[in-house]
Formats: C-alpha cells, structure tokens, sequence
C-alpha cells in the first residue's frame, strides 16, 4: 500500500514540476467576428490574433457596407521588440516564435508616425493601416 501512495505522490508531484517549467511562450490564437447594423449601413469586422508571451500579433479587417458603396479597411497590429531601426527609413519589430517583421517608413504611399524615443532593443505597438484610400498609415508608439 505504502509503495502505491508513494508512486501516486511522485507522480502529482512531477506533473505540478512540468506544468510549472513548462515553456511560457506558448501561442494563443484568437478569432472574432462582428457584423453591427446603423443607420449608415453594415459594418462586418473579423479580428485574428496571435499573442505568444508578452509579444502581439493581431489583424483586424472592416468592410463597412453603406448607401454610397463599400468601404475596406485592413489593420495589423503588432507589439514587440525592435531589432532595425533607420528614422525615416525603416524599422523592424521581432514578435514571438522569432517571427520578424518589417516596415519600410520611405515607401510610395507610406505615412508614418513614430514616437521620437523608439530604439533598437525597445518593445513598441507598431500598426499598419490601409484603407480604400490605398495610403499606408505605420505608427509606432512606446510600449505596448
């Protein structure tokens, strides 16, 4: 009886010590989708994300049906660390699972905002939006 209660309690006792160790930077995937009715007309929205530790990758797409025609707008958002950087030029963001991404800030029918303190090695919200308009708007704030 002893060595059955012994092998219960090393067995509790190593899945706890798993659980705890476990890898921290494990992927949560989210997807949501909305349609919402006014009197302007149908707004449908469909938000994917994909946050692994404190990093953030998320895409949001509108397309709101009114009387004058439908209006698109496509939003990615992401929070992470910032590996490149070239005011005026260029910035690239490290997210989870190593993933990279870059946003060249000189670019034809590219407006850009971007906090005067970023650096390389800062974590920052970077959001890239485009509309119908077919203007890139990339910002880039502190934190996140």
């Amino acid at each position: 009886m002893n060595h059955r209660t012994l092998a219960i309690l090393c067995s509790a006792t190593f899945l706890v010590f798993a659980t705890a160790c476990g890898d921290s930077s494990t992927a949560v995937d989210k997807k949501n989708e909305s349609t919402t009715k006014s009197s302007e007309g149908t707004v449908k929205t469909t938000t994917e994300s994909k946050q692994v530790g404190t990093t953030l990758e998320a895409k949001t797409e509108t397309k709101t049906d009114t009387s004058s025609g439908i209006v698109n707008r496509k939003t990615e958002t992401f929070v992470g660390t910032v590996t490149i950087f070239t005011a005026g030029k260029k910035i690239e963001v490290l997210t989870g699972e190593k993933a990279t991404h870059s946003f060249d800030l000189d670019d034809k029918g590219v407006t850009y905002s971007v906090d005067g303190s970023v650096e390389v090695g800062k974590r920052v919200t970077v959001t890239d939006e485009t509309g119908d308009d077919k203007v890139r708007r990339v910002t880039v704030k502190i934190g996140g």
